[in-house]
């Protein structure tokens, strides 16, 4: 099977860990492009000025380059991971040329990044999507009438996995994740749940000196936290907390919001003692008694804390039982061989 697939490549990124795993397979011959080659994120005010103005020529050149690749490589299946700058449009001529169209999708909701994507996400062949409760709603909530299929998120062996559990943890509790609202409002009311200022919590991640008044002024906020210094960070806590961005509200209507993230995956595979925010679909990922406790607000992630702190047995044992019950059966590879099946059942090839 030929795929070209369109993604971000830079390490630590789903797209460059599902792309590497799919290179990894024998039955899979794989090209890529690099959405971030195309669309830089500069940091400078006068460069984000410049991209501004200059966007439509970037989104021209890009499509322009994916048609032509499509056209001179002949690929099976063209497969994006999530699709920034795919639009509608592309995602039709793509087809035109005789591909397969596939979106490995990773987020909430296909309705929170605007309507530009909104109506891309109606014109693949089929949707991958990492949300459990996206299939039964793709067409009563969403809208859309192509199909969708159900792949959950996992770990990059590559990136993630750590044989062994972390032998010097310096914080008690570390969690990392680009700031939110509700994740902010968890932090803040564990805070005030804990009132012990004893417990050292360091935070990793964009955007939470948005709040830095509203914690305590002994917690660490360590920035952006990626690549390795991702595993190795959250590899010093000896707890590791794992939020949810739960509620979500899309044009006055609430929507389904996370019910897992890539960390629960993540966190196992890196021999982390977690706890995490209790969902229905976490309950079956985890044995919150026997391998990663869950909480569901500031104040019982206080308690979970509190908890565990004093029993590094009791984490221990944990944290190597929900590594046994990650490792493998939740890698990417296992991820992309279901990926590549659902694929297959759509296009009725074999082997």
């Amino acid at each position: 099977m030929k795929i070209l697939f369109i993604g971000e490549s830079w390490r630590g990124s789903c797209a460059r860990s599902l792309r590497e795993a799919l290179a990894r397979r024998a039955d899979i011959d794989l090209d890529d492009i690099a959405e971030e080659a195309w669309f830089p994120k500069p940091g400078a005010r006068w460069l984000r000025a410049i991209n501004r103005l200059t966007a439509w020529a970037y989104s021209k050149e890009f499509d322009a380059h994916v048609l032509n690749t499509v056209r001179s490589t002949q690929p099976d299946i063209v497969m994006t991971y999530k699709g920034n700058p795919v639009h509608a449009e592309l995602v039709h001529a793509i087809r035109r040329a005789g591909a397969m169209t596939v979106n490995v999708y990773p987020d909430y909701s296909p309705h929170a990044y605007g309507d530009v994507h909104r109506r891309a996400m109606g014109a693949y062949d089929l949707v991958v999507s990492s949300k459990p409760y996206h299939p039964e709603l793709w067409r009563s909530l969403y809208g859309y009438d192509n199909r969708c299929v159900f792949v959950p998120q996992g770990y990059d062996p590559a990136l993630h996995l750590v044989p062994k559990p972390p032998v010097d943890c310096p914080s008690d509790v570390v969690m990392v994740g680009t700031y939110r609202e509700q994740y902010g409002r968890l932090m803040i009311d564990f805070a005030r749940a804990l009132s012990d200022s004893r417990i050292a919590v360091a935070i990793g991640g964009n955007g939470w000196d948005a709040i830095r008044t509203e914690l305590p002024s002994h917690w660490d906020l360590l920035g952006p936290v990626v690549g390795g210094r991702y595993v190795s960070t959250l590899r010093q806590g000896k707890i590791c907390v794992a939020p949810l961005n739960r509620i979500v509200v899309i044009d006055g209507r609430r929507q389904p919001g996370d019910v897992d993230t890539t960390r629960t995956y993540e966190l196992a595979a890196a021999h982390c003692f977690f706890v995490h925010q209790r969902t229905d679909y976490a309950q079956t990922v985890y044995d919150e008694e026997t391998e990663v406790p869950m909480f569901d607000d500031g104040e019982e992630l206080a308690r979970q804390v509190q908890r565990y702190l004093a029993h590094p047995e009791a984490r221990s044992e944990m944290a190597a039982a929900a590594h046994r019950r990650a490792v493998d059966a939740y890698s990417i590879d296992r991820r992309a061989g279901e990926i590549v099946a659902e694929i297959r059942k759509r296009t009725g090839t074999v082997g």
